[in-house]
């Protein structure tokens, strides 16, 4: 027993070990060299760690600009916490892997064969869906025994997974001209409602891709450059507003403000870059074990395909709805405070990737206009979905932020209201 509990308390509580021996598994599986098991295992290891390197930036630097906030609009401030990242791997890591392979019994044995697809959209994805639903078991609805709260998780999981790319799949294969692949992104709902505004009001024939940018402005269309100059605009703005004392107070810092302000900003665009780079590492050796799976299980099963993949349909169309989808949310965060309603903070990869992914869609079936309503619909769906969570309690907040930190969480402003009525269903009262 002191043997068992030296594991327990000191490996199978780390979440990077966790993933790690997740992987192994995942490898094993795909009957992979001893060598190929052990990079696999290491590479996993490191590129958690990079994630939460990642983690930390994005923790530290939106905590800054919250309190800045705070003291500009006279609200509370929101901070965020990477507790949950930290403790709970013991239970969303188990369920990155049983949510997917649930998700490949479902393609397989229930979902019709024109409608399947292998969820391949992105490991981040899988992670966070694995985090808000354990999250919603473990913390919200309090449940302790561990394989309650992973079967919870694995089911809506996999379910989710099946049914995302399904409901969307004629308006990525009109955008295609191609059957070949699906779309697998956290902005389906967002693409859903654009598609249909689009066809309404928009003009398919005045595309984007008739509009000649000037090649001075290029550079926004690689992420980190946009991110860091939306960072410097905001934090600066913001810092102007709070005063320099304010800033220096609120930091700690002696040294001139708007340049720690300005050092934020790129501290921020680099938290990305490694959040990003941390993931990619760490599922580059878990995805292929699913694939390896997933062909031999589903054979002919279509790839549901994250966001990037629609952009060379639109490049244009990237740029109209990264830039309108952030600049729709500031105004959404403006008019809220005004308002008394709350606070809330601008996660601005989500808004440049799924305003970006949601405009090429509205293009295709509404122009320039199509394009617009993509990323204003974005941006209402962010901006209102973290409203509705700051104000139903801590604990979900906290949860619903962790998934979504970073990244596109679109569809779970909508899909974790869901998660909470069938855990009150399943768990009782939280």
């Amino acid at each position: 027993m002191s043997v068992l509990n030296w594991f327990i308390d000191n490996l199978f509580t780390q979440t990077s070990v966790i993933i790690g021996l997740i992987t192994v598994v995942g490898l094993i599986a795909s009957k992979k060299s001893i060598s190929e098991i052990i990079q696999g295992f290491i590479k996993t290891l490191v590129g958690y760690s990079i994630f939460g390197l990642g983690i930390g930036c994005f923790v530290g630097v939106m905590n800054y600009f919250q309190e800045m906030l705070a003291v500009v609009f006279n609200v509370p401030a929101v901070t965020l916490s990477t507790e949950f990242t930290n403790s709970y791997g013991y239970l969303y890591g188990p369920v990155i892997v049983s949510g997917f392979l649930f998700h490949l019994l479902l393609e397989r044995f229930v979902v019709p064969q024109k409608y399947r697809f292998v969820y391949m959209g992105g490991g981040h994805f899988l992670l966070r869906e694995a985090m808000l639903t354990t999250g919603i078991a473990a913390i919200v609805f309090g449940v302790k025994n561990a394989g309650v709260v992973i079967l919870f998780g694995t089911i809506l999981s996999g379910i989710h997974y099946s049914f995302q790319p399904a409901y969307v799949h004629r308006f990525t294969k009109e955008l295609r001209g191609d059957d070949l692949c699906g779309y697998g992104h956290q902005s389906s709902i967002a693409v859903f409602v654009t598609c249909l505004l689009a066809k309404k009001l928009g003009k398919a024939e005045k595309s984007t891709e008739e509009v000649v940018f000037p090649k001075g402005v290029s550079f926004l269309r690689d992420m980190s450059c946009a991110i860091t100059i939306v960072q410097v605009i905001l934090l600066v703005g913001i810092g102007l507003l709070c005063g320099g004392e304010t800033v220096q107070k609120i930091a700690g810092i002696s040294t001139d403000p708007y340049v720690w302000l300005v050092l934020q900003a790129i501290t921020f665009a680099g938290g990305f870059m490694a959040f990003t780079y941390g993931l990619r590492t760490m599922m580059s050796e878990l995805i292929p074990s699913f694939s390896g799976i997933a062909d031999k299980i589903i054979p002919g099963a279509r790839p549901a395909l994250d966001v990037p993949t629609v952009f060379p349909f639109g490049s244009n169309a990237v740029i109209f709805g990264s830039t309108i989808s952030i600049a729709v949310f500031l105004l959404w965060m403006v008019l809220f405070n005004i308002l008394g309603w709350g606070a809330v903070f601008p996660m601005i990869p989500s808004l440049f990737m799924s305003g970006a992914g949601a405009a090429v869609f509205g293009n295709k079936f509404g122009g320039i206009k199509g394009a617009c309503i993509g990323g204003v619909v974005v941006a209402t769906m962010i901006a209102f979905g973290m409203l509705f969570a700051t104000s139903v309690g801590s604990s979900l907040t906290s949860i619903e932020y962790m998934v979504g930190l970073g990244a596109e969480p679109d569809d779970f402003m909508l899909l974790w209201p869901l998660y909470y009525l069938l855990g009150k269903l399943f768990f009782g009262r939280g």
